[in-house]
């Protein structure tokens, strides 16, 4: 097959120039030392209050369990929580958390809370201050999270014991004979926010630390009248850099700079050699080259991520939250919006070097214009149209028009907030869709500068 062919070709040149090899796989591994040199260091301030809303949707714990709880002082003095908790349940608990945590900074505490915390009443009305950004992130409890809570100290207590604390009933000093606790209960806190917004980023990581820390704690034994809050020690933020929260930006820009820039200089220099002109006289169709050129920058941009991924996890520091082979997709479908950039520039510009720096140039302001590495300035074109992994619909920006910046979105959401790809679908489709019309164009423009015509000098 002609297009296999021709990308074989383009491979098989490249191993051949031994230090071009070298180069083209040594570059991801420069670029992230470079990037985590320069922003590892960097921690995430400690000095900001993120204001956070709740929706406490909770029922607390079922009137005859906590009924029997107050009567048995045995097992509620060695149960992780009091009789606060009883009467509130375990949501009124974690809020109390999220009110009173504080920084941790050099080795003491500070006195700046982390959150300002505001109750709502209505999930839309609190929706509509998050889209508005009046707050950072939305948290909802659901109607069964004391269950829930006490579903996962059951089967805690159980994996430790071999018997669940409601079977508990030939003890010689003591048994059970209360309701059942509830088991293998399962539900879902919503943390609802702007994917692309960095204070909702930066809320985020510490609102999934915080709930780690009271999952765990919740499944002790012996925290005599317990109040969590009590147990919950400072939050220091040392384990977390600014290049956590930049990393999916940095793979789109890596996508962009070697992609744009392989395929400008491939391109180019087929015609600047006069390869083209054996092409002309050839089988060999525009459309097969132009694939088969596509398929070589996709093996090579494929080769180069999977390097800087695993280099950030390994080396780096970074720690995905989600799937990093839905991340790698992808990443591999923003290489045909790159590629396509690449073969205009190659149409448009006769010299290599022209249409490699013209690549390059090119693709840095379009990773800022991304969001890869700091916000971009909102230009809204259509308001709340756009629907997000966490539910929300946010404003139609003039930057969505770039796939460049749904891929950024989608990675985000996929490697820092463990959605899965099928939860950016709208991302995924605007990567998808305006890069293969891109493609198509490039090829037609390119066919025609390139094999029924010539640029002149």
């Amino acid at each position: 097959m002609l297009i296999l062919d021709i990308a074989i070709r383009f491979l098989k040149e490249l191993f051949r120039l031994k230090i071009s090899l070298v180069v083209l796989l040594a570059m991801p591994a420069f670029m992230g030392f470079m990037f985590a040199f320069a922003f590892g260091s960097a921690g995430l301030d400690e000095a900001e209050t993120y204001t956070i809303g709740i929706i406490n949707n909770d029922e607390g714990i079922g009137d005859g369990l906590a009924a029997y709880l107050r009567s048995d002082p045995i097992l509620l003095n060695n149960l992780p929580f009091n009789e606060t908790t009883l009467d509130k349940g375990f949501a009124a608990d974690f809020i109390d958390i999220l009110n009173t945590t504080i920084y941790q900074t050099d080795e003491e505490k500070s006195e700046k809370r982390i959150f300002s915390v505001l109750e709502y009443d209505d999930q839309e009305i609190g929706q509509q201050a998050v889209e508005e950004r009046q707050i950072d992130a939305l948290v909802v409890f659901p109607e069964n999270y004391s269950n829930t809570t006490l579903s996962a100290f059951n089967n805690a207590f159980f994996f430790q014991n071999s018997i669940y604390i409601h079977n508990l009933s030939y003890l010689p000093y003591w048994s059970y004979n209360g309701p059942p606790f509830p088991i293998n209960e399962n539900s879902e806190i919503l943390i609802i926010g702007d994917e692309g917004y960095s204070r909702y980023q930066i809320a985020k990581i510490i609102l999934d630390k915080i709930f780690s820390i009271f999952n765990e704690q919740i499944k002790a034994l012996n925290y005599a009248g317990g109040n969590l809050g009590f147990s919950l020690a400072p939050i220091t933020l040392e384990e977390y850099s600014i290049f956590d929260i930049i990393f999916p930006g940095i793979l789109v820009f890596a996508v962009l700079m070697q992609a744009g820039m392989m395929a400008a200089f491939l391109v180019a220099e087929f015609a600047e050699t006069k390869t083209i002109a054996r092409v002309r006289l050839s089988l060999i169709k525009p459309y097969e080259y132009i694939a088969g050129v596509t398929i070589y920058a996709f093996v090579i941009s494929f080769i180069q991520l999977s390097i800087l991924m695993v280099l950030a996890i390994v080396a780096l520091g970074f720690n995905p939250a989600g799937n990093v082979i839905e991340a790698m997709i992808v990443l591999m479908l923003t290489i045909v919006f790159t590629t396509a950039l690449g073969f205009l520039l190659a149409g448009v510009f006769k010299s290599s070097d022209t249409a490699g720096q013209s690549a390059g140039f090119l693709m840095t302001p379009l990773a800022f214009m991304s969001g890869a590495f700091m916000e971009a300035p909102t230009i809204t074109i259509l308001p709340k149209v756009f629907p997000t992994a966490s539910g929300l619909n946010r404003d139609f920006v003039l930057w969505d028009i770039l796939p460049s910046t749904h891929a950024v979105n989608a990675l985000r959401s996929i490697l820092l907030y463990e959605f899965s790809i099928l939860d950016v679908w709208a991302d995924v489709l605007f990567v998808i869709i305006p890069s293969l019309v891109l493609l198509f164009f490039s090829m037609i423009f390119y066919t025609k500068r390139r094999f029924r015509g010539d640029i002149p000098n």
